[in-house]
């Protein structure tokens, strides 16, 4: 379990899957959301790699009208769910889809703000997700992109015009911001 650290739902506990997801650290959590802070006020959020949700939950927190949560995995989508509604949040709309198949979708709004916190494993679906994102033109003006990654990763993030990472441990974070 872990706790919400910012916003209306300070302090509130939220539940984590078992298994297959490690939920980002306060410390990094707070860090992201920080830095996000102009950006946060009625924005649409996109929490790809869900897991617990507590990404998108903390950016709903602090003033995001929407946040889509994203991921494959029957039990994270079970834990969203229940977060959501324990804290009777209606701005969440859970996707229970591959990240790619998410991304396919011919419904989807334009985005404030991306988190990528895919397994690190997967090191594939940063540069896949991102080249996606762009290409599909899901990101609004002045928007950005968090990723949340160990070790290295490749992705062009040339038609960013500001890029800042951060490391916390072994723990990396970029965020990528779009001028117009």
């Amino acid at each position: 379990m872990i706790k919400v650290i910012g916003g209306k739902y300070r302090s509130r506990n939220l539940q984590t899957p078992s298994s297959g997801t490690e939920p980002t650290k306060n410390r990094v959590r707070e860090a992201m959301i920080s830095a996000l802070t102009d950006l946060l006020p009625g924005a649409v959020v996109l929490d790809l790699f869900a897991g617990s949700g507590a990404l998108g939950i903390e950016a709903l927190s602090r003033g995001a009208s929407k946040a889509y949560f994203v991921d494959h995995e029957a039990e994270a989508l079970s834990v969203i769910k229940e977060n959501l509604t324990t804290l009777r949040e209606t701005g969440g709309i859970v996707y229970g889809l591959d990240y790619q198949a998410f991304l396919q979708r011919n419904d989807l709004p334009q985005f404030d703000v991306v988190f990528l916190d895919p397994p690190y494993a997967a090191k594939q679906a940063y540069a896949d997700a991102v080249k996606t994102i762009l290409d599909r033109d899901l990101l609004r003006p002045y928007s950005a992109i968090v990723l949340e990654y160990e070790g290295g990763i490749s992705v062009d993030l040339s038609s960013f015009a500001k890029c800042k990472e951060y490391t916390y441990g072994k723990t990396k974070v970029l965020i990528a911001r779009k001028s117009l």
